[in-house]
């Protein structure tokens, strides 16, 4: 796509620590390209000192206002709930909504461990990760009341990595990607998709960071890009880390390797134990990617413990979905429904379609068709289904081989075993 192609016409923006730097070219493209944005700047010193000025977020404003777009200051700061809250509802009262949320703001305080005093580790928190949630967290309802957001989260090679004298910032900064993980599982509903961003910019956060001969490379300019498409509709992903400076871009990952079942499953290893397989515990290889807690637990640790369980004997006794549905009533173990639920099933293909079953009172109704709400929600194919059903394949299987997919409440996948007994 060309970059004409992408506009934000109609959405509202707010930078956080927009008043120089990287935030402030964020706040120029947006509104260069049709958002109207509120330029959040507290106005204090690098490291966070100060009483705050107006001047940095004003001047923003005006030179997005020079370009035809629209925009508002604020001076707020985010270090507390009080200045995210202010923020968001300057956005509201000034536009009505919020679209877009980029948490930029930020400050410095680097210190060796033994020489960094208490004050210094909070203060560098309190901006950097408390200062996210301030802002979020209102900006957030807000986002899933219209059924649209997009959110950056600004984290640090410094907190990915690592880098000396930097344990307050690469602290804070290595826990907003654990806020965005979370946030973006809660947001999927409301088509509020969350990512974070590592850039690696000149600005004057990092002008005694950065050796002199690579400032000139590393202008703001050249994050913006990859920003502007986080926000943007056409970005379809969310949960995900992208390095980002000089026009070099990747995504960055938090792999887990297969691992290894010491003591069969059934008992607890030694330190022994842990010692002789320490190179196959430590070995990368075959890592991925994770979704979420559960997919980790109730996926691959579940399925290692399994070892090479076989499926259940085949039953032989559906040909078709649709009979699965229609046995549902006989198979269904009353004592065991000890909480309300709904499960809803999409079966894909030639003989599939939707039905669910709802479990309410300690009652089972099954029925064609989609609820309203349901708490699990299991895909697969029908050819597939009827082979899980048959006992031809393995339901822990068919979850990590990806042919089985849960969403919603993935917990109460687990009670199906225990409330259908076919």
């Amino acid at each position: 796509m060309g970059a004409s192609s992408i506009r934000f016409d109609g959405r509202v923006a707010i930078v956080t620590g927009a008043g120089g730097g990287l935030g402030r070219v964020y706040a120029l493209e947006l509104g260069k390209r049709g958002a109207k944005v509120v330029v959040n700047d507290f106005g204090g010193a690098r490291d966070g000192s100060g009483s705050g000025a107006a001047a940095p977020a004003d001047k923003v404003v005006e030179e997005i206002k020079a370009l035809g777009g629209e925009a508002v200051a604020n001076y707020d700061s985010v270090a507390t709930a009080e200045g995210g809250a202010g923020i968001v509802k300057t956005a509201i009262d000034a536009f009505g909504k919020v679209d877009i949320l980029i948490n930029n703001a930020g400050i410095l305080r680097d210190k060796g461990l033994l020489k960094l005093e208490p004050e210094n580790w909070q203060i560098v928190l309190d901006v950097h990760l408390t200062g996210a949630y301030n802002v979020t967290r209102p900006a957030f309802g807000a986002m899933r009341e219209n059924g649209f957001g997009r959110i950056v989260m600004t984290t640090s090679a410094a907190g990915l990595y690592g880098n000396f004298g930097q344990t307050n910032y690469s602290s804070a900064k290595l826990g907003l990607v654990g806020f965005m993980n979370t946030l973006k599982l809660e947001g999927g509903k409301y088509n509020i998709k969350v990512n974070t961003i590592a850039p690696i910019a000149a600005s004057r956060l990092t002008e005694d960071v950065l050796p002199p001969d690579m400032l000139d490379k590393l202008k703001p300019d050249y994050v913006a890009p990859i920003v502007l498409y986080l926000c943007s509709e056409e970005c379809a992903d969310t949960g995900h880390i992208y390095n980002c400076g000089a026009g070099f871009y990747n995504r960055a990952a938090i792999m887990t390797a297969p691992g290894v079942v010491l003591g069969g499953g059934t008992k607890i290893p030694t330190v022994e134990d842990v010692s002789v397989n320490w190179p196959k515990i430590a070995d990368l290889k075959g890592a991925r990617e994770y979704a979420d807690l559960n997919e980790l637990v109730l996926g691959d640790v579940l399925a290692a413990l399994e070892g090479k369980k076989e499926a259940p004997k085949s039953s032989g006794g559906f040909a078709a979905v649709k009979d699965v549905f229609a046995a549902m009533p006989g198979a269904f173990q009353a004592g065991a429904a000890t909480t309300d639920v709904v499960f809803q099933y999409c079966i894909a293909g030639d003989g599939g379609g939707d039905w669910y079953a709802e479990i309410k009172g300690g009652a089972l109704t099954v029925a064609a068709g989609v609820h309203a709400s349901p708490g699990c929600t299991l895909k697969m194919a029908s050819a597939d289904y009827i082979d899980l059903m048959n006992g031809k394949m393995n339901a822990m299987k068919a979850y990590t081989s990806g042919k089985l997919k849960i969403e919603g409440d993935l917990m109460k996948s687990q009670l199906l075993e225990k409330l259908f007994k076919f």
